[in-house]
């Protein structure tokens, strides 16, 4: 008879397991910013962000978070935020007109027309056969 001598660990524990770093260099290919706390795979730690310094473990919530760095991100998300709401409400404002302007051609106001520019081209010129004058052709 054969014993189980061995247990298989199942791929779940690998997809879910994760590690608390704190980000020191940006890292915009995978979304990750410096002074940001995060929880990473430890094969993203242990190839990319570990190298040269770019992020170290959490250990401890107190004594390992660079707190200098933390507000420096969290500054930083504040400002994007802003960025954001403005372009936001700038974009709101922009759909609104679109709506008034849909509005008003929709129940018979004058639309704003911009006149059309005829684009002229050699076949499209007032040229005639009685102004071109070719050597040697008599007509």
């Amino acid at each position: 008879m054969l014993h189980c001598t061995q247990v298989c660990l199942s791929a779940l524990t690998k997809r879910t397991h994760r590690v608390k770093v704190q980000v020191l260099k940006d890292f915009p290919r995978f979304q990750l910013y410096k002074g940001q706390v995060a929880n990473v795979k430890p094969s993203l730690m242990r190839n990319y962000l570990h190298n040269f310094n770019g992020a170290k473990y959490i250990l401890s919530e107190e004594h390992d978070i660079n707190t200098e760095l933390l507000k420096q991100y969290q500054t930083r998300e504040a400002k994007l935020e802003e960025d954001r709401q403005q372009l936001s409400k700038r974009h709101e404002t922009e759909v609104q007109k679109n709506m008034e302007l849909r509005k008003e051609s929709v129940f018979g106001h004058k639309k704003e027309e911009k006149p059309k520019e005829e684009k002229k081209g050699l076949l499209d010129s007032g040229i005639t056969i009685e102004e071109v004058k070719i050597p040697g052709l008599d007509i």
